[in-house]
Formats: C-alpha cells, sequence, structure tokens
C-alpha cells in the first residue's frame, strides 16, 4: 500500500445503502476492502425521511470506512457522488500511522 495512507468515511441514509454498496463494488481498480456498520444519523439539520425517524429524531444510517492510499479518495467520492446524488450524505478524511494485519 501507498505510503501516504488514509482513513476514508462515509456516513449516508440507510435508502441508498444498496446503491454505495454496488458502487464501491464495482469500482475499477477494485477497492482494497472496506467496513460496513449500521447506525443512526442525529443533528438539527437532518432531513428525516420517515414518521418512524421523525419520532425518534434520527435517522437510519450506515458508515463505510476504508483505508487506502490518499491519491484514491477522489475517484471514490466522485464514484460515490455520481452513483447517489443525494443531501446527508457526509464524509472525512483522518491520517493513519500504521494499518497491517495481524497474523
Amino acid at each position: 500500500m501507498d505510503a501516504t495512507i488514509r482513513k476514508l468515511t462515509i456516513v449516508c441514509p440507510a435508502v441508498v445503502e444498496i446503491a454505495l454498496i454496488e458502487c464501491l463494488d464495482t469500482l475499477e481498480p477494485a477497492l482494497p476492502g472496506y467496513t460496513v456498520l449500521a447506525g443512526e444519523g442525529r443533528g438539527e439539520n437532518l432531513d428525516l425521511p420517515s414518521a418512524a425517524e421523525r419520532v425518534r429524531g434520527a435517522m437510519r444510517v450506515f458508515t463505510v470506512q476504508m483505508i487506502l492510499p490518499e491519491a484514491d479518495i477522489p475517484r471514490i467520492l466522485e464514484a460515490v457522488r455520481t452513483a447517489c446524488p443525494r443531501p446527508n450524505i457526509a464524509y472525512w478524511v483522518e491520517p493513519v500511522l500504521d494499518f497491517g494485519r495481524l497474523t
């Protein structure tokens, strides 16, 4: 892996999970891997789509996290922007000090 690696986190409304996963799974070149987590998004600026979410005050979301070369991030974000053009998709990038696999 490239010496400059980053952690990319993307948080999306649950309603776009299938489209986003399909987008990520069909990228060329392929991603080295990623993790998907279910959760709830909270905040004052959320557009809560369902009555249940409005009652709870939270949006069902999923989070995708991946460790990858920094240079790959723009193409991934553009692919997601194209495949899932909707509000309430957030992302952030963090430095990674070390990455490996335990054997």
